[in-house]
């Protein structure tokens, strides 16, 4: 039976880095913010009942010691004896796997790393911003555990009703779930949290567990020994004074042939590795690589000792060995670093405060208003000064990403009569939307182009500096801010996402998701500031004259379903409608920035909360803010079909559902007024 001491690197190996003294070894032992100390290697890398505790039968440590004494040892050996050159790679890849699996640094590091990720998902538990990316709440995706639990679920309850309904009702619960998300976070909070301190207490005893269960399978796992038999082999001797350390990971290995950039070796999967390197003594290492292998020797004991998580021995204490002592775990820091950075919870980086872009302040997009010609319609309005106040007003930096796009400036009497001019078609509600500005986009070859219309008489008012100067601006500017919206999208996100072809319903909802980001853009990008409280109690009445008309709208179409039962019709008046509402919205939500608590006492609100949307105005604004303010990181159209969403949401408020039986089918189904009631009071619960 094996002794209670239990050494996790062999003695075999360490004496290799000692000096002899009797029977016995000494080394120099660094340990991570300590002086060395000089000490026997019968009390170095040793720990009471590390692998098992005695027992009557053959223990785990048992099994090593034989592996040791059988296999181990004469192979680390032959190693240390070997001259200079190749070596047999089954020894090679035996002795380095069953050696770098059985350390204690296995079991600490993996400890640590669980523990600084439980403390990072703890920490980003207290913010509703990262406990919501944590959770995956904003993401439409079938991966996301919170959209998995919500269609189990209702598969459980609801397994009787049609696929496309449940998928309908699936939608409405994750869509309260989002919304209803601040306030169940300090209840959602403490569970987790609770959760996560018991997971602490826990982690230290399972990877002991699992660690030993891990051994007891296979003292050198073969897929990780096939994998180090397929490399070269060969003994790398120091010149002197070179000499090698031995980290506590015992090896390290890299992505590259090359060694610029060396972790842990049993921190890298099989498939990333692709050389390692060990020390078998002090003026020896082992190197297995795919290729040659290019190390400088005089370079290696600086990664040992940043590859090290606790402590490294060393046959020497001079002065560069402690100097390269002071990078004990730095390399493991990085990796936990890299852990976290890779996890979903990782806020979103802005793109600057107040809509100003990143690139203009690294100088990549110079101001240059000059460039873009403006036409005056008539052309009897155009004056010097009138010209110089456009040009002045599209002068900010942050427009300039979106004037690059921008083939002409109109300023008309008429901007309806501009647009049909150029072969623009217009129905009446159209008309209605752009006669006080518009920007015009048509798709390109390169992404897109834009023409922005803007009335004549915003510009003069801004020209003669009349009261209303401010906010007819803010207008103009308005449209500049919705073309940067445009080229933003088109330069980001991959040209073939774009314009892939997509069902119906999807294609509608990004159309409109488009129409209503473009126009928080543009309100973001205004340069309005801050508004006052004449301001706000002027936006705050528009704002509701438009959901007045929208809410009756909506109304309409689903009464006009209800008595005719003519699908086309009822759905085009509905969806005109929401896209209005939400293109209002959206302005409103610019109005107030990042300050929404502005709106929550408005009228406005209350008309919303009348037809259960008081608090989906908050989440619409959560999601563009986020939208906004990640902009130069867009990647794909995840995000645009998140904000599509918004458009069943609402329609949800007025009794419609829209679902999908096929992908080519778009299917309406409308509520009685009994049905209605009861939608709404599901959507304030």
């Amino acid at each position: 039976m094996a002794g209670r001491k239990q050494h996790f690197i062999p003695q075999a190996l360490q004496r290799g880095f000692g000096v002899a003294k009797g029977k016995k070894s000494q080394v120099y032992v660094f340990k991570k913010g300590q002086e060395p100390y000089y000490s026997s290697t019968e009390g170095v890398a040793a720990q009471r009942d590390f692998y098992s505790a005695p027992s009557d039968e053959q223990s785990l440590d048992d099994k090593i010691t034989i592996y040791e004494r059988t296999v181990l040892a004469p192979a680390i050996a032959a190693l240390r004896e070997a001259p200079a050159g190749p070596v047999d790679s089954h020894v090679a890849a035996a002795v380095m796997v069953h050696l770098s699996i059985r350390t204690a640094f296995v079991r600490s590091s993996f400890s640590a790393a669980a523990t600084e990720m439980l403390h990072y998902f703890a920490d980003a538990m207290r913010s509703d911003q990262t406990a919501r990316a944590l959770l995956e709440v904003d993401t439409l995706k079938s991966e996301s555990m919170l959209v998995k639990s919500i269609e189990e679920e209702i598969l459980l309850q609801f397994d009787a009703i049609p696929e496309s309904s449940r998928n309908a009702l699936a939608k409405l619960v994750h869509f309260r779930a989002r919304e209803k998300f601040p306030q169940m976070l300090p209840g959602l909070t403490a569970m987790v949290l609770q959760h996560f301190g018991m997971l602490l207490e826990k982690i230290p005893e399972a990877i002991v567990s699992g660690h030993s269960k891990a051994l007891e399978r296979d003292l050198a796992p073969a897929l990780r020994v096939e994998r180090l038999k397929a490399m070269n082999w060969q003994i790398i001797a120091a010149e002197p004074p070179t000499h090698f350390v031995l980290p506590d990971c015992l090896a390290v290995g890299s992505k590259t042939s090359n060694f610029q950039e060396i972790s842990p070796y049993s921190l890298l999967s099989n498939d990333e590795l692709a050389g390692v390197v060990m020390p078998v003594c002090s003026d020896k290492v082992l190197v297995g690589c795919f290729g040659n292998p290019e190390l400088n020797p005089a370079s290696l004991n600086r990664c040992f000792a940043q590859c090290s998580f606790e402590f490294f021995i060393s046959s020497k204490a001079d002065a560069q060995t402690a100097e390269a002592a002071k990078l004990i775990g730095s390399t493991f820091s990085k990796y936990v670093d890299s852990l976290v950075v890779e996890q979903a919870f990782s806020a979103p980086a802005k793109s600057g405060s107040n809509g100003e872009s990143p690139e203009t302040e690294a100088g990549a997009l110079e101001p240059n208003p000059n460039r873009v010609p403006i036409k005056f319609e008539p052309s009897s309005r155009m004056s010097s000064k009138a010209q110089a106040t456009v040009r002045k007003l599209m002068s900010a930096p942050e427009l300039q990403m979106g004037l690059r796009t921008v083939e002409a400036i109109v300023v008309s009497d008429n901007i309806v009569r501009s647009l049909r001019q150029r072969g623009v078609t217009l129905n009446d509600h159209a008309a209605q939307v752009v006669k006080l500005g518009t920007c015009h986009t048509t798709e390109t070859p390169d992404g897109v182009s834009s023409q922005l219309f803007v009335t004549t008489e915003a510009v003069n008012l801004v020209t003669k500096g009349h009261p209303l100067a401010r906010t007819a601006a803010a207008l103009i500017r308005h449209q500049a801010g919705r073309a940067t919206y445009y080229a933003t999208v088109a330069t980001r996100i991959p040209k073939e996402t774009l314009q892939r072809q997509r069902p119906p319903l999807e294609a509608i909802r990004l159309r409109i998701a488009h129409f209503y980001c473009s126009h928080y853009f543009g309100g973001r990008l205004s340069g309005r500031g801050l508004a006052s409280d004449e301001e706000f109690a002027a936006a705050d009445s528009l704002y509701g004259q438009v959901l007045a008309g929208c809410v009756q709208g909506i109304t309409s179409a689903r009464l006009h379903f209800i008595k005719h039962r003519d699908v086309d019709v009822a759905l085009g008046l509905a969806l005109g409608h929401v896209e209005q509402l939400l293109c209002a919205t959206a302005n409103a939500c610019a109005t107030a920035g990042n300050k929404i608590d502005r709106w929550k006492k408005s009228k406005s609100i209350e008309a919303l909360q009348a037809v259960s949307l008081g608090e989906w105005f908050e989440l619409l604004a959560l999601d563009l803010e986020r939208f906004f303010d990640s902009r130069e990181n867009l990647t794909g159209d995840s995000d645009l079909i998140l904000l599509g969403s918004h458009l069943e949401r609402v329609l949800w408020s007025f009794g419609i559902v829209l679902s999908t039986p096929t992908p080519e089918q778009i299917w309406m189904d409308v509520c009685a007024e009994e049905q209605l009631e009861n939608m709404r009071l599901m959507l304030r619960v």
